[in-house]
């Protein structure tokens, strides 16, 4: 990002696409929060009524999480380029070494409109895989 605001700024949409991008994943996941039981059927010429949600549950749980997980990588991402504003604006804001190699590690940030995806989708891998900070990692513990 360059010390100087462009000249483009006031036709550029910021972070808007990811705003719009999380209130939707946000909207599935609370769809999905709708209890899988209320769709029991009845089987067997409604002989029987012991239709298992448990798996329909366990998938819905599932992609409930990986909606939380896109969202969390959307605000952080958002949150970078609030720091990198806020340095601009303020020149005599320090950014400590480890939050500038962390900012540095997520994205290179945005002057102008860019197509963010693989920011998001590399960052939501990250959370996904415990490992935005670094110092836990799914891999690294024994069960």
């Amino acid at each position: 990002m360059s010390g100087a605001v462009s000249e483009r700024a006031s036709i550029n949409h910021g972070f808007k696409a990811v705003q719009i991008s999380s209130s939707a994943w946000t909207a599935e996941a609370l769809k999905l929060t709708m209890p899988a039981s209320v769709f029991s059927r009845s089987t067997e010429a409604h002989n029987q009524d012991k239709v298992s949600m448990g798996m329909i549950a366990a998938r819905d749980c599932l992609r409930i999480l990986e909606l939380t997980e896109q969202v969390a990588a959307a605000h952080t991402l958002a949150t970078v380029q609030a720091v990198r504003l806020r340095v601009r604006i303020n020149n005599t804001t320090p950014i400590p070494p480890q939050l500038h190699a962390f900012m540095e590690s997520v994205t290179a940030g945005s002057d102008e409109d860019r197509v963010l995806e693989s920011d998001l989708r590399a960052l939501t891998a990250r959370i996904a895989a415990c490992d935005l900070v670094g110092g836990y990692r799914k891999e690294d513990q024994h069960e």
